[in-house]
Formats: structure tokens, C-alpha cells, sequence
């Protein structure tokens, strides 16, 4: 271990936070591992530029520029201190002269753009409703009192009385106590006069035991670990009611802003593993302490808990290695649904609770999109309905009574702000809302929380897009139109162009926010993986069925896609060309998954009977996929026969 002489102290700020440095890390690594959360899209890998920071005091005793910043941050950045934080450290012969001194000598400002906090975070989502069919029940019993006469044991007395009570499956019954509920029974038994409440897991185990009548405390909580958040549903399992919701970031993303990149810190460094999988569970355990807080409870009246999430977050949570997902032929460990007792996974329920984790479906396709589809019950429908869950990463599902096929692609990490300029998640001072006047190519919008705009998030991405279509600023290829190149809100940036969304005067971050040719592609790339995603499984439908079928209508899963403005998502062509009356935004559908199979277990049976029956395609191996890719890059295709309904692009050019 190294010794405190060896550290240097940093001040952050404006989080007030004094650091102590130590050789070798970046300043990356130690706001990663001071349990500081920032923004990284590349896992600190150098290749977003998203971790810039302004080196406010003492700039001397830093490594010079890397290459990586050279060409990510541009000169006069770089002359005012600009760094990024995953290329900048102390040069190692500058420990001694530093120590000499004072401390700190080093003072570091973390925009505001790059710590992360004030996220907006989906909670709600539409629920069908389901019938009431726990896995945990609670028993109040009275029991008879030993006597000299009959010396009966407690646990014997105890087995009488619950099979003498009209819960019970006589038939069926053949109880089990963990060893946990056996310590509890004799003070349990004698605290309220032998009058006991028992709780059942699958109706044979008694995993609790708890003086006088405690039926109505009888919780469970739901989980959807997304790649970017972790959302915890407390719900009471004796009336399915939700009684509190917390939320939170994902820690995750300090390692890398997507699942392939947190598959590759751990295929380099198999340690890294279980340093996600702890920092995940303790965000989950927060969420836990946080929900039973609000409904003033404790976590060991939590009996169960379910769990929800892609291929590579299911496996991170369970410490199991992801890195074969993330290689050809992308298979997982196993994709069977998972019950454990709680405590053997670190979550910090009752000492005898339960984890349910929900099936997979095949490769990155998982759990989170089995939650959709039990919850959106779109095996059920009539119609054609095409589901697509858009997130980090995105799932597509297109189904109904008599089909059902599913498909993952990778299209998320643009529209939440990867490889967008000024893009960013969801949180307080992002762009969501956008229109712009073509009169004059005035830009209106509305923030997150009303704050003044550091960057633009994906709704706001796809409002910017399409607005910029309508007022003919692009072309239906992506390019910027001619006509307008020497307009003022246009930037001419060395190869790139730019169009100003908000002057620099009007943000917080002192620099003009903008939409420029290179985010443009990026979107390109990102609703084209969605439509061609789409338009290949359905292909495939069709062949298989050996008849055309046709998508009625489509629901949008996700936090995304619940604060989209589904017109202009279709306008730009990410969707298919549905009336706007039968595109519906169904919120967080894989968190009402797993809130349902807490409430019913019979969902869990048609959850493994759905693994078994849902077909799925790899997109990205289809024979067709290139040419079906490249024609979708077209605002809103090449072919406009797709999209009849948007006679707006008859007077879009095409380049």
C-alpha cells in the first residue's frame, strides 16, 4: 500500500469535494473511484471527449495534451486549461516539488455537463392489470399453549395450527422452515400470547415468523436494471398496490456509457466483473433502504424480489462473466428464469426473501424485453403491432396471436447523446422539446426542469432533425442545403457544419449549442437501425408465413420512447408510417414486467414458455440487412412509398 506522503490533494468543485491523488490514475479514475458519478461514454477510453474538465489551478503539474485531446479539444480549449479528464494526471516529476509546498495546489471545475445528477428517470408505464397471485403469502395464526400434560413442540403446534386454517392446501401441504424463521419461532411464539404471523414462500416454505398479526405488512419489489438506470417498485403482494418508486443512475456508466464497452473492461481485466456487479448491487440496495423509507417499513418486510434487464445487465448483477454475449456466435451463460434466496446474491432483503429473475430471450435480447412483452401483452393482440423498447440499446418485437419474433440493435447510445457534440442524457438543463420557425430559422425550445440549456438530449435530437427537414435546412440525404449555407445560424467548422440551436449568451455553458453535419449521420445511423431492424424481421414473418403481413400498430417502450414526439419520430423515419392514433407510448413496460410477475407467478410459466416460442432474428447478419440499412439512412427512406402519409418530403430536396 502506498504511503500518505506519496498522495497529493485535489479540490473539486463546485461539488466542494478534496481528493487525495495518488501516482499513476487519471483524473478519471479518481473520480470514478471517490464514488463521484460523471459523465463517460467510452469507458475512459479517450474516444468521446464527453469528460472534459477546466483545470482551474495548477495546470503546470499536469502530463501535456495527449493526442487524443489535440484532436478533441481545439486550441483555444486547450490554451485555457481544458482537459479531459481520462488523458490528464500529475507528471510523476512533479510529486516531490508539489509535496514541498503547501496543498492543495490544485483546483479542478467539473462542469456541470459532467457530473451527473437531476436525471429524468421513466418510472410509470401502462399497466393491462393482472390478477393477484403471489409467491409470498402471510398467515395469521393462534396457536395452542404447551402444558405439562402436552409437552408439544412449537414447531409441531405451529405445523397444526397453520393446517387447521382455511390458506392452506391441505392436500398439498408439506412445510419447510429455514433455519433463519426456526431461530425467530419460540420468542415470535410467546412475545403476543402464541399469536403468530407465518410467511409462505410457494406456499410450503415458511421463510418468517413474527409475533401477532402482521398480514398487511407483506412487500416485494420490482427492479428493471436498465443500462443507464435501475428503477425499484416497492409493491404490498397482499393488495398490489405500488407504495413507493425510487430511481437512480446506473454506476455502471462511469465504466462505459453501453453494454459492449463495460463487455470490454471486463474481458480485459476479469477482477472488473465483480467491481460492476458490487457496485450495482449497492445501488440496488439503495434503492431498497430508499423505497422502504418512503413507506416507512423495513427491508426485511420485503420477501421478494424480481428483476428485469438486457443480456449483459443480468449477467453483470449476477456475477456472471457477459463477455461470450458480446462474441460471435453472442450466447449467454444460460437463459433460463433464475430463483435464489436473496442473501446469496448480496440484496439486502429479508434474511429468507426470495430473487426472481426473469428468462432471457437470445443474445443481447434478455430480460428486459421479456418484461415487455408480458406487460404489453402483445401476443395477445389481433393486429400486427410492432414493440420497440429504445434504450442504451435497442429491442425490437413484432407479434401477435398467431406470431412473435424479436431482435436487438445497436441505436440507443446516439440518441442519448453518444457521439452527439452537444449531446447528453436526460437531465436537468437538456433540450427536450424543439421547434423552428422557416420563416426565419428561429429556434424555440423547452428544457429539463426549465434550466438553462447545456446540451440537447435525444427527444430533442429527433425534434431538431425533423425541424430541420420541415424548414428545408437539410435534405432528405442529411446534408445541409446550399441555400441556406450563409444563413447567420450556420457554422462553417473546418469539414463540418453546424446549425445553432441557442446562442451561447442564453446557456449555462458559455458556447452556442448546436445541431452539426456529424450528429446528423449519427441520428442517420440510429433510426435506420431501428427501421431496417424492423423491416427484417418483418421480412422474415413473411417468408416464414408465406404471406405479407402488415404492422397496425405500434407501441413505444422505454424512456425514450415515452417522451418522444412519436410524429416527428416518424416524420424522420424511425418508425414506421402508422396513423399517430395507433402509435402508443406505453412508459416503462419492462419495469411493469417484473412488477406483474411479482403480483402473479403464473406469468412466470408463460415467461418460460414464451423464451421457448419467440423466434429470433440477428439483424445484423441478414442477408438483406446492407441494403435495407443503407436505404433507411434516407430521411425518412430512399423509397418514399414507405412513408405515403408524408407528403412534406414532396418538396424536400433529396440531396
Amino acid at each position: 500500500m502506498m504511503s500518505n506522503n506519496s498522495r497529493i490533494i485535489i479540490d473539486f468543485e463546485p461539488i466542494s469535494r478534496r481528493l487525495h491523488y495518488y501516482k499513476n490514475e487519471t483524473i478519471y479514475q479518481l473520480l470514478v473511484d471517490s464514488g463521484i458519478r460523471v459523465r463517460s461514454l467510452c469507458g475512459g477510453l479517450g474516444t468521446c471527449g464527453k469528460c472534459k474538465l477546466l483545470v482551474q489551478q495548477g495546470n503546470k503539474h499536469f502530463n501535456p495534451p495527449t493526442d487524443s485531446e489535440k484532436k478533441r479539444l481545439t486550441k483555444e480549449e486547450i490554451s485555457e486549461n481544458y482537459r479531459l479528464a481520462c488523458q490528464c494526471y500529475i507528471a510523476e516529476d512533479q510529486f516531490d516539488l508539489i509535496k514541498k509546498h503547501p496543498q492543495p495546489q490544485i483546483r479542478v471545475f467539473l462542469p456541470q455537463e459532467f457530473v451527473l445528477e437531476d436525471f429524468k428517470i421513466l418510472t410509470s408505464g401502462i399497466n393491462k392489470g393482472i390478477n393477484l397471485n403471489p409467491n409470498v403469502k402471510k398467515v395469521f395464526i393462534e396457536v395452542d399453549k404447551p402444558n405439562l400434560k402436552t409437552p408439544i413442540p412449537d414447531l409441531e403446534r405451529i405445523i397444526s395450527a397453520l393446517i387447521s386454517t382455511t390458506e392452506i392446501n391441505k392436500d398439498q401441504f408439506e412445510p419447510s422452515f429455514e433455519y433463519e424463521t426456526l431461530k425467530k419461532i419460540p420468542l415470535a411464539l410467546r412475545k403476543d400470547n402464541h399469536h403468530i404471523t407465518l410467511t409462505l414462500y410457494e406456499d410450503n416454505k415458511i421463510i418468517d415468523c413474527e409475533a401477532g398479526n402482521k398480514v398487511a405488512n407483506n412487500f416485494g419489489i420490482a427492479f428493471d436494471i436498465g443500462t443507464t438506470t435501475l428503477v425499484g417498485y416497492l409493491l404490498n403482494l397482499s393488495n398490489g398496490k405500488i407504495y413507493s418508486i425510487a430511481s437512480a443512475l446506473n454506476p455502471q456508466t462511469a465504466f462505459g456509457e453501453d453494454v459492449v464497452s463495460r463487455i470490454t473492461y471486463i474481458k480485459n481485466n476479469k477482477k472488473r466483473l465483480l467491481k460492476l456487479n458490487n457496485v450495482v448491487l449497492d445501488a440496488l440496495n439503495v434503492i431498497i433502504n430508499e423505497t422502504c423509507a418512503e413507506a416507512k417499513i423495513s427491508p426485511s418486510q420485503i420477501y421478494e424480489a424480481t428483476f428485469v434487464g438486457n443480456s449483459v445487465m443480468h449477467h453483470i448483477f449476477l456475477n456472471i462473466d457477459p463477455t461470450y454475449i458480446g462474441l460471435s456466435p453472442y450466447v449467454p451463460a444460460f437463459k433460463k428464469d433464475l430463483n435464489v434466496q436473496a442473501k446469496d446474491i448480496n440484496i439486502k432483503i429479508n434474511r429468507g426473501g426470495y430473487a426472481y429473475v426473469l428468462p432471457l430471450i437470445a443474445g443481447y435480447v434478455g430480460a428486459d424485453t421479456m418484461g415487455v412483452i408480458l406487460s404489453s401483452e402483445i401476443d395477445n393482440e389481433s393486429d400486427l403491432t410492432l414493440a420497440i423498447d429504445v434504450g442504451t440499446n435497442g429491442e425490437i418485437i413484432i407479434g401477435n396471436t398467431d406470431v412473435l419474433a424479436t431482435g436487438s440493435c445497436a441505436a440507443g447510445s446516439a440518441l442519448e447523446g453518444a457521439h452527439i457534440n452537444d449531446g447528453m442524457r436526460a437531465a436537468a438543463g437538456a433540450i427536450d422539446t424543439l421547434k423552428i420557425d422557416p420563416t426565419d430559422l428561429s429556434v424555440r425550445y423547452t428544457t429539463i426542469n426549465s434550466k438553462k440549456p447545456i446540451g440537447i438530449c435525444g427527444s430533442g435530437i429527433i425534434d431538431a432533425v425533423a425541424e430541420m427537414l420541415k424548414s428545408k435546412i437539410i435534405t432528405r440525404s442529411g446534408g445541409f442545403n446550399k441555400k441556406f449555407i450563409d444563413h447567420e445560424s450556420i457554422i462553417k467548422n473546418n469539414k463540418n457544419i453546424e446549425f445553432i440551436l441557442v446562442k451561447k449568451d442564453q446557456t449555462s455553458i458559455k458556447r452556442d449549442i448546436t445541431i452539426s453535419q456529424n450528429d446528423i449521420r449519427e441520428l442517420q445511423m440510429a433510426k435506420a437501425a431501428f427501421y431496417s431492424g424492423a423491416r427484417i424481421i418483418l421480412n422474415h414473418l413473411n417468408q416464414a408465413n408465406e404471406y405479407e403481413l402488415k404492422i397496425k400498430q405500434i407501441y413505444l417502450a422505454g424512456a425514450f420512447g415515452n417522451y418522444i414526439n412519436k410524429s416527428n419520430a416518424k416524420f424522420i423515419g424511425m418508425i414506421p408510417d402508422i396513423p399517430d392514433e395507433f402509435i402508443y407510448q406505453i412508459g416503462n413496460a419492462a419495469g411493469i414486467g417484473a412488477q406483474n410477475c411479482l403480483l402473479n407467478i403464473a406469468l412466470r410459466d408463460k415467461a418460460r414458455e414464451l423464451s421457448e416460442k419467440i423466434e429470433y432474428i440477428e439483424i445484423a447478419i441478414a442477408q438483406e440487412f446492407q441494403k435495407e440499412y443503407a436505404q433507411a439512412m434516407y430521411f425518412p427512406h430512399l423509397n418514399l412509398e414507405h412513408f405515403p402519409s408524408l407528403t412534406e418530403y414532396n418538396d424536400i430536396l433529396k440531396r
